[in-house]
This record gives C-alpha cells, sequence and structure tokens, in this order.
C-alpha cells in the first residue's frame, strides 16, 4: 500500500514537471472580443480504505440464489446470505491520475463555448462491488462520450466533462450541453438539487458529474430571474423538465422549483437570509414518484410513497485570528433507506425484487423518486468549521451524525499551497457506530490529493 502511494506522487509530480506553470489560461488567439483560451489541470488522488471484491461477492450470492431455484428466496434468507460477510473484507488501495483540457472560445458579447475533457490513469483495486453499484446507479449522460481501456490493476479511462454552447444577452442566457446546473442553498446536503447535488463526505467537493441539458435563464433584475432546463433521458419516460424562479422578498433570497425527475413530480422551495450576523438557510422538497418499485421484503411491486426532504442551516463567522468558519445543518430525508436486516444489514436497501426472475439486483433509480440525496437515515445532523492558519494554509473539519442509527463520521482535511500553481490536501475520514446505522459499516479512509494548474 505505501509502495502504490509512493507510485501515485511519483506519477503526479512527473506529470505536473510538464504541465506546472502559474495558475492562469493560456490566450492562444484574440482578435477584439473573439479569443481563444486553453488552461488544464493534473490531479493525483490517492487513497487507502477497505471494500469488497466483486468476484468474491457474486460468487457468494451464486451459492445462495442459483438461477435455476423455482422461487424467489424470502427476504430474511437473502439477508443472511453469506456474500454480505465478504463486505469490506479486502484492503483497497487507488491512485488516480488526471489530466482535464478546457478550452474556452468567444466569438463575440453574445456566444461563447467551453469544453473540457479528461484524460485518467487508474492504477490499484478498481473491481469492487462498492465500484460496480455506484456505476449501476450512476446517472447516465444523453451523450455517451466516455470509454476505459483495461481493468484491474491498471486502467485509462477519457471522459467529457463539460461541453456546452452558451448564449448571452441583456435580458436571456441559454446554455446547451454538458454543464453544472447547481440548485439549492444548503451547504452539506442540497435535496432541491436533482441534476447535481454533492454528497458531503465527497473527496472531490469541488467536481460534479454535469449534466447534458437545455438551460435557459430570463432575467427580469438583478434579483429575479426565471430558469427552464429540459435534461434528455435515453427514453422519453426518462426525460427531466423543472423550472425555477429566483428573486427576492423581504430581504429573504427565495428559489421556487417545480419539475419531473425520473417520473417523479417534485415542488420545491429554497430560503436564504441573514440573522443578525449570521446567515439561514433552507430548503423544502415535496415529491410525489408515479413508478412502482419492489424494495426486499415487500409482498410484490407498488408506488413509492410520496416524500418530503428538508434542509435547515446556520452558518457563522467568528473573529478570531484570521476568522473561523462554522456551520451546522440538519436534514431529514422522508425517503430514507432504512437499515435492513441480517448480515446484508445497511445496504439491503439497495436490492430490489424482480419480477421477471427469482433473483434480487442493484435497486434503479426508481427507488429514490428522482433525489440525489440518499440516505439509510431520515434524521441526519452536520457540523462544520474551516480556519485559515496562513495564507496558504487552511484546515477543515466536519462531523456528521446518524439520530436513527446512533453513528458518526469525523472528516478532517488540511489543504496546502505552497505555490499559485499547486495544492495538496490530505484528509481522512474515520467512523463509529453499530452494524444498523448509517456510517457503522463505513470505511476508514485516508487520502491524499495533489493538483497542479496550468
Amino acid at each position: 500500500m505505501i509502495r502504490l502511494l509512493s507510485r501515485a506522487i511519483v506519477l503526479a509530480l512527473a506529470a505536473s514537471c510538464c504541465a506546472a506553470l502559474p495558475a492562469s489560461s493560456r490566450e492562444l488567439w484574440r482578435s477584439g472580443d473573439a479569443y481563444l483560451d486553453l488552461s488544464g489541470t493534473v490531479r493525483e488522488i490517492a487513497l487507502v480504505s477497505r471494500g469488497t471484491s466483486s468476484e468474491a461477492f457474486a460468487a457468494e450470492l451464486a451459492q445462495c440464489f442459483p438461477p435455476a431455484e423455482p422461487s424467489v428466496p424470502t427476504p430474511t434468507e437473502f439477508a443472511d446470505c453469506p456474500a454480505f460477510a465478504t463486505v469490506g473484507d479486502e484492503r483497497v488501495g487507488t491512485s488516480t491520475t488526471r489530466l482535464r483540457l478546457r478550452m474556452e472560445a468567444r466569438a463575440n458579447e453574445h456566444w461563447s463555448a467551453v469544453i473540457s475533457f479528461d484524460n485518467e490513469m487508474l492504477a490499484g483495486t478498481l473491481d469492487t462491488f462498492e465500484a460496480q453499484a455506484g456505476n449501476d446507479l450512476a446517472t447516465r449522460d444523453f451523450v455517451d462520450a466516455s470509454g476505459q481501456i483495461g481493468t484491474d490493476p491498471v486502467a485509462y479511462r477519457y471522459s467529457l466533462y463539460r461541453g456546452y454552447l452558451s448564449f448571452e444577452s441583456d435580458h436571456l442566457e441559454a446554455v446547451v450541453g454538458r454543464q453544472r446546473i447547481p440548485w439549492g442553498v444548503g451547504r452539506l446536503w442540497n435535496p432541491i438539487d436533482r441534476f447535481n447535488a454533492i454528497r458531503p463526505l465527497a473527496l472531490q467537493p469541488d467536481e460534479s458529474p454535469g449534466v447534458d441539458a437545455i438551460n435557459t435563464r430570463i432575467l427580469f433584475s438583478d434579483f429575479s430571474q426565471l430558469q427552464l432546463v429540459f435534461a434528455p433521458g435515453r427514453d422519453s419516460d426518462d426525460h427531466s423538465y423543472a423550472a425555477r424562479l429566483q428573486g427576492m422578498a423581504w430581504d429573504i433570497d427565495y428559489g421556487l422549483v417545480a419539475g419531473v425527475f425520473d417520473g417523479a413530480t417534485t415542488l420545491g422551495l429554497d430560503l436564504s437570509a441573514n440573522l443578525g450576523e449570521a446567515a439561514g438557510r433552507a430548503e423544502i422538497v415535496y415529491t410525489h414518484p408515479t413508478r412502482d418499485v419492489w424494495p426486499v421484503g415487500a409482498s410484490g411491486p407498488a408506488r413509492l410513497a410520496d416524500f418530503w426532504q428538508i434542509v435547515v442551516s446556520l452558518d457563522y463567522n467568528i473573529d478570531w485570528g484570521s476568522g473561523i468558519y462554522v456551520l451546522a445543518e440538519h436534514l431529514y430525508n422522508g425517503n430514507a433507506l432504512g437499515f435492513g436486516e441480517g448480515l446484508a444489514g445497511p445496504i439491503l436497501g439497495l436490492f430490489e425484487q424482480t419480477p421477471a426472475a427469482p433473483f434480487y439486483a442493484l435497486t434503479s433509480p426508481d427507488r429514490f423518486g428522482g433525489s440525489q440525496v440518499i440516505t439509510r437515515s431520515s434524521q441526519l445532523t452536520g457540523f462544520q468549521a474551516t480556519y485559515e492558519l496562513t495564507p496558504e494554509m487552511r484546515m477543515a473539519a466536519m462531523i456528521l451524525y446518524d439520530w436513527d442509527g446512533e453513528s458518526a463520521v469525523f472528516f478532517p482535511s488540511v489543504v496546502y499551497g505552497p505555490r499559485s500553481w499547486a495544492e495538496i490536501t490530505l484528509g481522512v475520514q474515520t467512523t463509529a457506530g453499530g452494524h444498523f446505522s448509517e456510517f457503522g459499516d463505513v470505511p476508514t479512509t485516508g487520502y491524499l490529493i495533489l493538483d497542479f494548474f496550468f
């Protein structure tokens, strides 16, 4: 494992030798308002954790439920299958070295375009049950512009990160292509964001997959606008439609959202305002699913019940030293998966029964009702604090607590930027709690991120 981390650092440093220049885009061409710029980053991500061998898990699962069985096993039999004893049984280490190139072009004051492409070298333990589950549940892009060559222990992967055409005028903005559509005001959880919500424990909180969409803004004033979004799916039933009205009333910023995601009708409200010297925020989301799901333990397929999701948060800057930023935020998730039973424990909710065959499969996105905030506990609270030790170094710490399962995760990190073109992040996630909890079975993970900008 130490050899893997050492190799990852050497690889990143070698790549940076060719790329590391002051962190600014390079102007390739300019004529009046028109220009063409090129910029890029090299990022090395090395982590050590525990995972699940996909091969061992699949073999044990097949022993529990042979395909020739004439009937569907009971949920208790499924939950006690020895396959789940292999979860988290394998020590894993991975290294990802990513070269991201970004090109921005502008034709005039109205038209511009951006394309950003990733090339990644992956090394380590790549073929795990967790990785396969993440791929199966990931949002499918309308335009497939990615691929991978190779598997364990080394692979090359390429993907389109951003690619869009933009039009801007005094009262209208329109963006077509793969883009980031950030909605909501929560700092840790954003249930109102049905396109690109980022989970609070993400090792790369600056990363979002983006969405292929047509995104239009009608600007009424500096404080009010109407945003209309259409995100096509692979099938017509998977199209997403949404609108967000944003404005200000009585010194309160508000956003009203209405849309359809994965066939689920969604209504939402977000609010933000100053509360004395602090800032308060809230998100309230109501979802009406229209598709049937068959969770493990249910007697048959049925419509997912309507549910609410609510976030309230308060943050404040303490005037001490260079200033300490503190945040407290609470999430109520009415669509929590629950903790399951037997050896399957907390991950039982990630499976569903299938009418077509006597077997279990990873659940479809329909189980989440279009939401990208996926939790097992219905009540979660997060605390976060950041402090800048020097202009080059800052520290952060986060604690998330699960009230239903009585578990917690502690997430400290340090970011050091010795040069304008380089940044180092070192962090660890460690947990406490029982088997039937949100975080009790989450493995301790240590990671290192090296960024070089050019």
